[in-house]
């Protein structure tokens, strides 16, 4: 009888699977010498692309999805694609898996929450190939589906941020499109911002994030004075809101343990060319 399809989540770096997309791979063993993990991935069976994004020490990295694939030949031992060989050096051979493309595709590597978090489970972080339910590998699709955004449409990079220098980097390239009339502050201590945005008469402050939760796991809610102001004697009684690039707690849980006013996704504004509103 036919084994059941199996499905994987496959790590690998951001620039090998930019190189070589549709490629499992594994340099530093010989022909003889078949990396375990590679026989249990046969024809058929479907993987999820993925990556993580290096970003600040204090900071968790950011979680990336590049593509979805099925197996269309089992691990062989062969020759690099030429596009990978730029990433090798002098290596030429190695052992590899090859997919064919499943159904939609990215543009761009698509920024999501912590893998774990959509899973509901411990992974194993060393290894390059973990096996997933059915189940978790549909949720994975479909957290990359509604968090698409086409790179073009990223300010100043054109890709994702990996830290909160480059969130305000991109906030600051497109505060047009983000309904931002005016910086009146930037500075390195909580908050990050202050601004005025177009359609409101009083200033507020955007403390801003790659992921929502790092607002909690960074201190921030202590600063916070209930209802959501805070406490500056330049600028007394603005509300305090997040602009975060992802969003990986409910806004509900995040107003009520970090007393903010308002939570924003970037990334969302940006994808659906949208401003911030900031309504009562």
């Amino acid at each position: 009888m036919k084994e059941p399809r199996k499905y994987w989540l496959v790590k690998h770096g951001l620039d090998s699977l930019t190189a070589l997309p549709r490629w499992i791979w594994r340099t530093g063993k010989k022909k003889g010498e078949r990396p375990r993990s590679f026989g249990s991935v046969r024809k058929g069976d479907r993987w999820i692309g993925f990556a993580y994004a290096d970003s600040d020490s204090r900071e968790r990295r950011l979680s990336l999805v590049t593509g979805f694939y099925e197996c269309v030949r089992e691990a062989c031992y062969r020759r690099i694609p030429e596009k990978g060989l730029k990433i090798t050096g002098n290596t030429k051979n190695a052992w590899m898996i090859e997919g064919s493309p499943l159904g939609w595709q990215p543009d761009g590597p698509v920024a999501i929450p912590p893998i774990e978090q959509i899973m509901g489970r411990k992974t194993f972080r060393q290894s390059a190939l973990i096996e997933v339910s059915k189940k978790e590998f549909a949720a994975i699709v479909r957290e990359a589906k509604m968090r698409q955004l086409k790179p073009s449409k990223i300010p100043l990079l054109g890709r994702n941020p990996r830290n909160e220098q480059e969130v305000l980097a991109l906030v600051v390239a497109g505060r047009e499109k983000l309904g931002i009339e005016k910086f009146v502050r930037i500075r390195t201590g909580f908050p990050d911002t202050l601004v005025k945005l177009k359609g409101r008469s009083s200033l507020v402050h955007l403390e801003l994030e790659l992921y929502s939760k790092s607002f909690l796991t960074h201190g921030h809610a202590a600063a916070v004075k209930k209802g959501g102001g805070f406490a500056d004697a330049d600028y007394p009684g603005c509300p305090v809101g997040v602009l975060c690039w992802v969003k990986d707690i409910a806004d509900k849980d995040l107003k009520k343990q970090g007393k903010v006013a308002k939570v924003f996704e970037l990334q969302e504004l940006l994808r659906d060319s949208l401003p911030i509103k900031w309504r009562r």
